[in-house]
C-alpha cells in the first residue's frame, strides 16, 4: 500500500515521499524495511528517523524527518485507523452447516454464524454481522448489523443489540442480577424479568457480566467501551462513551453519567450516581454520588488531592508515632503525665 492512499484512509498530513510502498506496521522495538513506525514520543523520533523502517508515524507537533511520515494531530487515532487498513479480513463466510437457528429467526444479509451456534426463536440478526463458534442467542434478541460475537458468547433471551456492537468470548449478557428476598431463614429469589440494551458501537470484553434488569432494563450507552472481567449489575444505566477498565464492578441501580472513566478495580456501590465526564482511580470505591467531572479516589472515595494529601500524612504515621512516644515519656518523667499501667 502506497504511504500516500495511507495517510488518505486516515485522514492525516503527508511529509515526504508518498510513493513509498508500506507492507504493515512494526513493532517500536523490532523497526524492519518495509513497515511504518509508530512514534508515540517525541523524543524518540530522532531514533527512529535512523531505523529501518520506511516510514513514520508521528504527532503533527514532531520535528522534522529525513524519512517520509504521516503526521496527526491525534496520532494514536491514526494508529489506530492504519492497523485497521492491515487488519486480515474475516475468514468466515456463511452459515455452519452445525450451527442450529430456529424457523423463525430472521438473518440478514452476509451474517456469518460459526460452528455449533445457536439461534433461539424470534432472533433477529441485522446484515453483516458475524457471530462465531459455540455462541447461544436466546429466545427474541436482536442483534443489529455489522455485529461481531466472539466465540463461546452466552446472550440471554429478549437482549438488545445495536449495530457494531463487539462482545469478546466468554461474555454473558441478560444473566438474572443478584436479587432475593430474605422470608424465614431463607432467601426468595427475585426473578429479573427486564432486559439489557446495549447501544451502537459498544465493545465489551472477555468474561464480563451484564445483569439483565428486574423489571426495567439495564442498559449501556452508545459508544461505551467495557473492558475484561467487569460486572454490571441489574438496572444499572451507563452513559455514552464511558471507559470501563477490567475488574471494575458497578452494583444494581447506579447510574453512571455519558463520558466517565472507571479505571482498573474501581467499584460503584447500588443506587449510587456517577456524573458525566467524572473519573474513579485505580480501585476507587464509590459510596456516595459524584459530581460531574470530578476526580476522585480512595475508599470511600472522594477527591483525588484530598486523597493524595492523606495518603501522603499516612506514610509518616510510623515517625509521628515515635515522635508522640518520646514526648509522653519526656511528660511521664516531667510528672505532667502519670506512667501508663499495665
Amino acid at each position: 500500500m502506497k504511504l500516500s492512499h495511507l495517510a488518505a484512509l486516515t485522514r492525516v498530513d503527508l511529509a515526504g515521499d508518498g510513493e513509498v510502498e508500506i507492507h504493515g506496521v512494526a513493532d517500536p522495538a523490532h523497526p524492519r524495511p518495509g513497515a511504518l513506525l509508530y512514534v508515540a514520543d517525541p523524543r524518540r523520533v530522532s531514533d527512529a528517523d535512523r531505523s529501518e523502517a520506511a516510514a513514520l508515524l508521528v504527532g503533527a507537533d514532531a520535528p522534522p524527518t529525513a524519512k517520509p511520515a504521516l503526521r496527526a494531530a491525534n496520532p494514536r487515532a491514526a494508529f489506530a485507523r492504519v492497523l485497521a487498513a492491515f487488519a486480515p479480513p474475516p475468514v468466515d463466510a456463511g452459515i455452519h452447516p452445525t450451527a442450529v437457528v430456529a424457523p423463525d429467526a430472521q438473518i440478514g444479509s452476509n451474517v456469518v454464524l460459526g460452528a455449533h451456534v445457536a439461534i433461539g426463536p424470534g432472533v433477529v440478526v441485522g446484515s453483516d454481522s458475524r457471530i462465531l463458534a459455540g455462541t447461544v442467542v436466546g429466545a427474541g434478541t436482536r442483534i443489529g448489523t455489522e455485529c461481531l460475537v466472539h466465540p463461546n458468547v452466552t446472550i440471554y433471551p429478549h437482549s438488545v443489540l445495536g449495530d457494531r456492537v463487539i462482545i469478546h468470548s466468554g461474555v454473558v449478557i441478560g444473566s438474572d442480577g443478584f436479587g432475593y428476598a430474605f422470608e424465614e431463614g431463607t432467601h426468595l429469589k427475585i426473578p429479573h424479568t427486564g432486559r439489557v440494551v446495549i447501544e451502537d458501537d459498544v465493545e465489551i470484553g472477555a468474561n464480563t457480566t451484564v445483569d439483565r434488569g428486574t423489571i426495567g432494563d439495564t442498559r449501556i450507552g452508545r459508544g461505551t467501551k467495557i473492558d475484561n472481567l467487569v460486572q454490571i449489575a441489574h438496572n444499572v444505566v451507563i452513559g455514552a462513551g464511558c471507559l470501563i477498565v477490567a475488574q471494575s464492578g458497578v452494583a444494581g441501580s447506579s447510574r453512571i453519567g455519558a463520558g466517565v472513566i472507571l479505571a482498573a478495580q474501581a467499584g460503584v456501590a447500588d443506587h449510587q450516581t456517577v456524573g458525566d465526564a467524572a473519573r474513579v482511580l485505580g480501585r476507587g470505591g464509590v459510596t456516595r454520588a459524584i459530581p460531574p467531572g470530578a476526580i476522585v479516589s480512595g475508599f470511600p472515595a472522594r477527591d483525588h488531592h484530598e486523597e493524595l494529601r492523606t495518603m501522603a500524612v499516612a506514610r509518616r504515621l510510623p515517625e509521628l508515632l515515635k515522635r508522640v512516644a518520646a514526648l509522653e515519656a519526656l511528660l511521664v518523667e516531667r510528672g505532667v503525665l502519670p506512667p501508663r499501667s499495665g
